[in-house]
């Protein structure tokens, strides 16, 4: 899948469960997070062609696994309010909820995700739609869509808390 689609199904599923905005922002960040960690592992390599002959063996592996992805969530829920505060609770659980939506879109493709941390032996693949494909972007559009209709009066003040605090 595409980014676009990774943050846009994290961002509505965010709204959903209505995370606050430190969540529903941590959640677009970790839906392209699995992406990101591929990417920066691969990029030690010395060479570009090194970097892309890395990432394509790595890409869809560790990251990918929706274990750790969980984890995190699940940590956020059960660690003391204490050491983390809202803010830092919010942040990692939406952080985890990305990348558990990440790994749960990537499953929607051919390539899949694995079954199992440190395989890509074994992968589970429901090869739906292929990534960039006319079904990606009709999944996405359906997305965007069913997510204004339910959420455009929070997506509406998101939009205008955003603009309050300076980061557009």
């Amino acid at each position: 899948m595409k980014w676009i689609t990774h943050q846009a199904t994290a961002v509505a599923a965010a709204l959903a469960l209505h995370l606050p905005l430190g969540g529903v922002a941590a959640a677009c960040a970790g839906a392209v997070l699995p992406d990101v960690l591929d990417q920066r592992m691969a990029g030690l390599a010395p060479t570009r062609r090194g970097q892309q002959k890395i990432f394509n063996a790595i890409h869809r592996g560790t990251t990918h696994w929706f274990g750790w992805w969980l984890a995190i969530c699940v940590a956020a829920l059960v660690l003391p309010s204490a050491s983390l505060g809202s803010l830092g609770r919010d942040a990692l659980v939406g952080l985890g909820f990305g990348g558990l939506s990440h790994v749960l879109l990537d499953m929607l493709t051919p390539s899949g995700v694995p079954l199992t941390p440190f395989s890509r032996q074994n992968k589970i693949s429901l090869k739906l739609c292929s990534t960039g494909s006319l079904g990606e972007y009709c999944f996405l559009a359906c997305v965007v869509g069913l997510s204004w209709l339910l959420y455009h009066d929070d997506l509406l003040r998101l939009t205008h808390k955003l603009a309050r605090s300076h980061l557009f």
